[in-house]
């Protein structure tokens, strides 16, 4: 008599510290299950931190394979440590029970053997993956309501920020505070904490996202990113110390650092953790972050950029923004066009590189320009001080919003007058927050304002300052050429003023009159 062969699935949903400890004790139980029934096991498959439910994020590699080695046939039974381990989803129960009987595959779970082809085993396996399927809902409905609970008080959830740390109750486990300050010293911010609060007041001071992660990688610091599976084998500790100013700039602009509370995706008011940042701090660290002004793009990517116009000057065919190319052999450095579909436009960097300048320095030339460019951004630097405290605003109406909330509990307020009020004054939050303007409209044109002269500030900027300031100042297009030859036609390029030059009315006549 041929000895049957089996297929032992384990899976387990969460497995955060990845050790396998769970799969492994099911895989020893379905073990056990087939030598003391004369079972060869001849495939072990495993999902490793993997959900089984409707609601899960990532498929299931293994399971897949296993349901191909069941319609091959070529196992005689699939053994798993109970119903919920193979499904919580009764979509994937029937595909596993249609495999199993199409094959005459049996399924064996809790010492019982399941024949999927008769009606009574359908039945009873059936009931199972409901049941299991009913778990699963009811879990994923106590956590939404444990979130929203934690939201509304203001209590962390998930996983912790960077920068802070938790305590816990050492006999329940449960979550006591999350804070910034060091268990030895309450004055004392953590390490990681420091790093945030130092980054935001230098950029608060003028300083850049490229120039703190340069001083940051330079010391070593390590930063909150995992590291790559292909670095793993040269950096097995897991401690990653390359800074991006991405992965600076999503830090500072989350609200939790301001003690704030975050709840899908959105900012609902006050936490109950110390904060790294005050909250008026962090609004004008917040504006800052996101002044157009400040980039082409949201968030910057890749190496430092090399060329005064890459990413800078837009296609005059499709709009499209030009690429540098150094690579081109009648041309040793040039602006083209690589989006897809035109790729009409090339022209030579430099001669592109000398005519912005002498725009720039023509109107740097101007004492008019001068006077009016040094006014506007000084109107934009002392628009916060101007303003009432926003923050201060913000905070008003959250306490207001919290008395609206006490009276409808209280039975003195009718649900109509509490919704209509409720959106008034969640709407005069989002006013306030729409406000919030940076202290400092451009670090690189304070610079440039804080040399002795305009065209002695642009000829010492780097490369990273004269690309802002070209930015903030001019938009530039390539147009196609007309006529193919070497020969450079300045009317190629064309030069307009930027939303800052014609809002504040710098020039009269704009740059043309350059």
């Amino acid at each position: 008599m041929a000895v049957e062969t089996a297929l032992s699935y384990g899976r387990a949903s969460r497995d955060p510290k990845r050790r396998g400890a769970s799969v492994d004790t099911q895989l020893r139980e379905n073990e056990q299950w087939a030598i003391a029934h004369g079972v060869a096991i001849t495939h072990t498959i495993r999902d490793d931190d993997r959900s089984a439910s409707a609601y899960r994020k990532r498929e299931r590699e293994g399971f897949e394979e296993a349901l191909s080695l069941i319609r091959t046939r070529v196992v005689d039974l699939v053994l798993v440590w109970e119903m919920s381990r193979a499904s919580r989803d009764l979509d994937d129960y029937v595909r596993l029970r249609s495999a199993c009987h199409e094959a005459g595959v049996h399924l064996v779970y809790k010492g019982r053997r399941f024949d999927l082809s008769r009606a009574d085993d359908r039945l009873s396996t059936g009931l199972d993956a409901l049941l299991a399927e009913r778990e699963s809902n009811d879990i994923r409905d106590r956590n939404l309501r444990t979130v929203s609970a934690n939201a509304n008080r203001g209590r962390p959830h998930g996983r912790l920020p960077y920068g802070f740390r938790r305590e816990y109750d050492p006999t329940t486990g449960a979550l006591i505070r999350q804070t910034p300050y060091s268990a030895s010293d309450p004055t004392q911010l953590l390490p990681e904490a420091t790093v945030l609060a130092e980054a935001a007041h230098a950029l608060l001071q003028g300083a850049t996202l490229r120039g703190i992660c340069r001083e940051l990688n330079t010391r070593g610091v390590p930063t909150p990113r995992k590291p790559r599976r292909h670095t793993l084998h040269d950096n097995p500790d897991g401690v990653v110390t390359r800074w991006e100013p991405a992965t600076l700039r999503q830090l500072l602009r989350n609200p939790t650092i301001a003690g704030r509370r975050v709840h899908r995706g959105e900012d609902i008011g006050p936490a109950d953790w110390e904060p790294i940042l005050d909250y008026g701090t962090w609004l004008r660290l917040h504006a800052l972050l996101s002044d157009p002004a400040r980039l082409s793009v949201k968030v910057p990517r890749g190496p430092a950029p090399r060329h005064l116009l890459s990413g800078i000057a837009c296609c005059g065919e499709c709009g499209a923004r030009m690429k540098a190319a150094t690579n081109l052999s009648r041309l040793p450095r040039a602006y083209v066009c690589r989006n897809e579909g035109c790729m009409k436009v090339t022209v030579t960097a430099d001669r592109v590189d000398e005519r912005i300048e002498e725009v720039l320095l023509a109107l740097f030339d101007r004492p008019d320009f001068q006077q009016a460019l040094a006014e506007a951004h000084r109107r934009r630097e002392t628009s916060m001080a101007k303003r009432p405290d926003i923050s201060s605003l913000i905070a008003e109406r959250e306490l207001e919003l919290e008395e609206v909330e006490d009276l409808r509990a209280s039975g003195d307020l009718t649900l109509r007058a509490y919704a209509a009020e409720t959106k008034r004054i969640e709407n005069a939050i989002d006013q306030l927050r729409g406000q919030q303007v940076a202290a400092v409209s451009s670090p690189a044109l304070r610079r440039l304002l804080s040399a002795s002269t305009l065209q002695d500030g642009w000829r010492s900027a780097s490369l990273s300052d004269r690309r802002e300031v070209v930015r903030l100042l001019l938009r530039v297009t390539i147009k196609r050429a007309i006529v193919r030859g070497r020969r450079f036609d300045p009317g190629r390029v064309d030069i307009e003023p930027s939303e800052l030059i014609t809002q504040e009315a710098l020039v009269s006549g704009g740059v043309a009159a350059v």
